[in-house]
């Protein structure tokens, strides 16, 4: 288990995180949501026995993180917000290398991984894409098969292509009774991927709840085309909010299931729907009311 009890960790210009408490199980993917410098990335840091609690406790599977952090190493997986690799060595040179540093004599599981997320690792590290960097820290992260997985804004700089196939292999992880805990700034993606969420707002836990609950309450907005203007007007009478409306489109906002949606718009010739991407904090408005900064 994954245990933040009361745990506070205050900096010198007064950021950090407060009063902290939850707990992961195993089998189980919580879901950090929050904006910039919310305090996401010091959770983990935490976790990870990087920082010292100001007060309270974190623990994992009843060991302090800050006593016994080596330890906790070996059945973690960690991929830090910033990865920072040496640019002069290819990716097989690095895995290579920090394959040995874990103790890891067969690669299978690297290489498997690597094919996995289409990383190409005979290229210089110097030379990756940002996407390609991204993909070989999650190899690194999950090669050792840890117990625990600390995931800090994974999804960052993958496309839709490289995000799904990260989904999969955080949900097979999952299945396998992993630990673990991800952060991220989209409620989206926690959608996606995990059991239940905590939305952090300038260090504090503001929201707490499983999945399904948040799915009930978050704000969506789509946009809608329809085959004519005449359509889209019939349409702007039923019983949703209607944000605007031009010519053959209009932007429509929901809150929870998408499935009333769909059912009203099969009455009608619709020849496109985009969802339309909202902020952290428009997502949330109907839950807590507003407010989240970074």
């Amino acid at each position: 288990m994954i245990r933040f009890k009361n745990l506070t960790k205050r900096f010198e210009d007064g950021k950090g995180i407060f009063d902290f408490s939850f707990e992961v199980e195993e089998g189980e993917v919580f879901g950090l949501i929050g904006a910039e410098n919310s305090g996401k990335s010091t959770a983990l840091r935490m976790l990870m026995g990087f920082e010292v609690p100001t007060r309270g406790r974190c623990a994992i599977n009843g060991k302090d993180c800050d006593k016994a952090p080596a330890s906790l190493h070996k059945i973690t997986g960690y991929l830090p917000d910033k990865i920072a690799l040496p640019s002069v060595l290819t990716g097989r040179q690095f895995l290579h290398s920090y394959a040995q540093i874990r103790g890891i004599r067969n690669l299978e599981r690297l290489f498997e991984l690597a094919l996995r997320l289409e990383l190409e690792v005979d290229q210089k590290i110097g030379k990756m894409s940002p996407a390609d960097i991204q993909k070989t820290g999650i190899v690194c992260t999950f090669m050792h098969n840890p117990q625990v997985l600390l995931l800090d804004n994974p999804f960052r700089n993958l496309d839709s292509r490289g995000r799904g196939n990260l989904v999969e292999l955080i949900l097979e992880e999952k299945e396998k009774g992993k630990m673990i805990l991800l952060t991220t700034e989209s409620a989206d993606i926690a959608d996606l991927t995990c059991d239940r969420v905590g939305l952090l707002n300038q260090g504090n836990l503001i929201y707490l709840s499983d999945i399904e609950n948040m799915r009930d309450n978050m704000y969506r907005k789509y946009l809608i085309q329809f085959a004519s203007a005449h359509t889209a007007m019939k349409f702007s009478k039923e019983d949703f909010e209607i944000e605007s409306i031009r010519d053959r489109s209009l932007m429509v906002t929901i809150q929870g299931e998408f499935v009333p949606l769909i059912r009203v718009l099969a009455k009608y010739h619709v020849t496109n729907i985009e969802p339309v991407p909202l902020s952290l904090e428009e997502a949330f408005v109907h839950i807590y009311g507003g407010g989240v900064n970074g």
